[in-house]
């Protein structure tokens, strides 16, 4: 997404290369000897998906920059204009599943002695990176434009300023691959207003720019073309604690310059089912909020993407729904870092039982579509089953038991 011209006078950082996954330059600011810190995810061919290298160099850079009293701020964007980040390096985790279980000489459905190493590693340094995003002292602004999807969505929700723009579509499609909305779904999804949250995590549907600044996941909207005026503004501010890049983003969202057809146009889909959505608040369990949604959707049979959430609830995994159900009723009044400490026993948890793998192997390796889920039915699924995924570790064993002190770590 950089524009050549925008390198005129930029240098890569130290320990990058222009083709490395992902891609560091420090662009000089008008103030003194200082710099802002451009971090792009360059695997545009695959929509930018975030393997374990890409999230090892991203804390690596942020964590040098968080000491570099040279560093302003951090712009983290993703190459090209179709995606941010459509997601995490799913297709990787499948391979390492299936080896373990052709180890193990289990059947699809067979459950794994314990959890691949890769995917343990993968997920805790993932979640790791999210939590820092979080907490970092200097501002990250976060361009969201295209596709910003799963792991896509754990960067974006942490940044501090988060910009979507008319290319944004949002969302968490984890119940079409046996896994569950984390990367912070659990915090993130519960600060939505009511049954909004438990919504997109059961269906996967895919909002846009106008939904996430109603759903407070996005702190601003603009056109996608305005972003070298963002880069302008940010190189020459006198200064750039948090408040003047807000206050050069809210100057940006009301300019002439941001304001084009295409976002004048934009309706969010949400709002109008403010109501409806928020009574699944009342009902309990998978099955009574699909047939809640089945009420909604049968009197706006003409709404073609309220038809194709509730698709996507009644084809996703059962299994998956009933944790989306559970991981956000236990993360209601849990801290941030206390998400991030549920969500790896879950997805470890899932990385055993064969549905995620099932999962991607329909949908991205033999793409059939037909996944073959371990229940057929929502009353299928035994509540201790769920119960299971939420306690892998023991407390005192839990990789993310310190997350909390990532920044004295870094």
């Amino acid at each position: 997404m950089l524009e050549k011209d925008w390198l005129s006078g930029a240098k890569l950082a130290p320990n990058s290369h222009i083709d490395a996954p992902v891609t560091a330059h420090l662009l000089p600011r008008e103030q003194g000897n200082t710099f802002l810190g451009v971090l792009r995810l360059n695997k545009p061919k695959a929509l930018n998906a975030l393997d374990l290298e890409m999230v090892q160099v991203l804390t690596g850079f942020l964590s040098e920059w968080q000491k570099d009293v040279s560093v302003s701020a951090v712009l983290l964007l993703g190459e090209g204009e179709k995606a941010f980040c459509a997601g995490g390096d799913v297709v990787s985790m499948h391979r390492a599943m299936q080896e373990q279980r052709e180890q193990e000489n289990l059947a699809p459905n067979d459950t794994l002695d314990k959890a691949p190493g890769f995917i343990q590693d993968f997920f805790t340094q993932e979640y790791q990176l999210d939590y820092f995003i979080s907490q970092y002292p200097k501002p990250i602004v976060c361009w969201g434009t295209g596709i910003v999807m799963g792991g896509g969505l754990g960067l974006f929700a942490a940044a501090k300023h988060a910009i979507v723009t008319e290319t944004s579509h949002i969302a968490m499609p984890e119940i079409t691959i046996g896994l569950f909305p984390d990367v912070g779904g659990s915090y993130f999804l519960n600060k939505m207003p009511t049954g909004m949250g438990l919504f997109l995590g059961l269906t996967g549907a895919s909002i846009n720019a106008k939904d996430a600044l109603f759903l407070g996941l996005a702190k601003h909207v603009l056109h996608s073309s305005v972003l070298p005026q963002l880069v302008e503004h940010l190189l020459r501010s006198p200064q750039l604690a948090d408040q003047d890049v807000s206050a050069i983003l809210d100057d940006l969202q009301v300019s002439p310059e941001s304001q084009s057809p295409e976002l004048e146009g934009l309706s969010g889909k949400l709002p109008p089912f403010k109501d409806a959505f928020a009574s699944f608040a009342d009902v309990n369990g998978v099955q009574d909020i699909e047939q809640a949604l089945k009420e909604i959707a049968s009197q706006h049979e003409d709404n073609v993407w309220l038809q194709k959430a509730l698709k996507g609830l009644q084809r996703g995994s059962p299994i998956t729904a009933h944790l989306v159900v559970e991981q956000l009723r236990r993360g209601r009044d849990l801290s941030l870092a206390a998400c991030f400490q549920q969500e790896i026993n879950i997805a470890v948890s899932c990385s055993m039982h064969g549905e995620f793998q099932e999962g991607v192997r329909a949908l991205l390796i033999d793409k059939d579509r037909q996944a073959k889920w371990r229940y057929t039915e929502w009353g299928d699924v035994p509540a201790s089953f769920i119960a299971s995924h939420f306690t892998y570790f023991d407390v005192s064993e839990n990789p993310l038991l310190h997350i909390d002190s990532v920044l004295t770590a870094n």
